[in-house]
């Protein structure tokens, strides 16, 4: 029997007639996958490639916020040693405004103390020699002599007034210094000038005299001023200090009638230095001081 090739039902037909068109498609499905594989890798390659550019620029960023921590801290520190240098210059800066201040009111008064200068001076050498007057009577002509190279000087056009002021201290020191320590020499005696005799002096409160020969001393009373005869204890007391004086003997307590009464010397109207010439001294020191600081420090800013 004769098989027949014919498809019995419907569907086997439309397969068998499908098979022509499958076959003619499995070309072209061959030649469209390897273009489609192509465009995966190419889009895998640029989303690897956008992967490895965000994080370049995360590290990026991580290393600038690093960078910028870093530089955040320094300026930190930075502005705490600020406030420290600051915390230590502002007594500093305080201190220099009150000096130029000080400067200042000096330049404003710079000429008014030049011209009361002159006439300070010579009220002050006129208080030493009046000091010198009242005073016990040792080295008076010594004294009094520097007291006239003094007024002699305030007319001496060559000299300035920090020259004249200079000599003028150095005759006060002088003076401060004779009521210090003892010291004996020979001259004539005050009121017999014709006698030599040995003098002894002890600060601003005592002053002796011993002749020559020994046997003969005297204390000088400023009250009335004369001598007062010493005894016997007393000679012996003198001729102890002039050994003393001398550094022939090893200091030891004399006992001498004082020059000054003890009242006196407490408040001393003579025989030391007054109160009123001590502080008109100490005006124009410090005028004249003031006057050489101000225009030391003056040049000094100026260059």
């Amino acid at each position: 029997m004769r098989r027949s090739t014919s498809f019995p039902f419907p569907c086997v037909r439309a397969l068998g007639g499908l098979l022509p068109a499958l076959v003619l498609l499995a070309p072209l499905t061959a030649t469209a996958l390897p273009a489609h594989a192509e465009t995966l890798r190419d889009s895998a390659a640029t989303h690897q490639e956008t992967q490895r550019e965000l994080q370049a620029r995360i590290d990026a960023a991580d290393d600038e916020t690093r960078a910028l921590l870093v530089r955040l801290r320094e300026a930190r520190q930075e502005a705490a040693r600020l406030e420290s240098y600051t915390a230590e210059l502002t007594p500093l800066n305080a201190d220099r405004a009150a000096r130029i201040e000080r400067q200042r009111t000096a330049l404003e008064n710079l000429e008014a103390t030049r011209e009361s200068l002159p006439g300070l001076l010579r009220q002050q050498v006129e208080e030493l020699a009046d000091f010198i007057e009242q005073d016990l009577p040792f080295l008076k002509g010594e004294r009094l002599a520097r007291v006239q190279r003094l007024r002699d000087n305030l007319s001496n056009a060559s000299l300035s007034n920090d020259e004249r002021l200079d000599q003028l201290l150095n005759a006060w020191q002088q003076e401060l210094s004779y009521g210090q320590g003892f010291d004996t020499w020979r001259a004539g005696l005050v009121g017999g000038e014709d006698t030599e005799v040995q003098y002894l002096r002890v600060g601003r409160v005592g002053l002796y005299y011993l002749t020559l020969d020994g046997q003969h001393g005297g204390a000088w009373q400023a009250r009335n001023g004369s001598w007062q005869v010493l005894d016997d204890s007393g000679l012996e007391a003198l001729r102890k200090g002039i050994s003393m004086a001398r550094d022939q003997q090893a200091p030891s307590l004399v006992t001498l009638p004082l020059s000054v009464p003890v009242e006196d010397v407490e408040l001393a109207p003579k025989g030391r230095l007054s109160q009123s010439a001590l502080e008109s001294a100490d005006q124009a020191a410090a005028a004249v001081t003031s006057t050489r600081t101000t225009t030391t420090r003056t040049a000094q800013e100026s260059s």
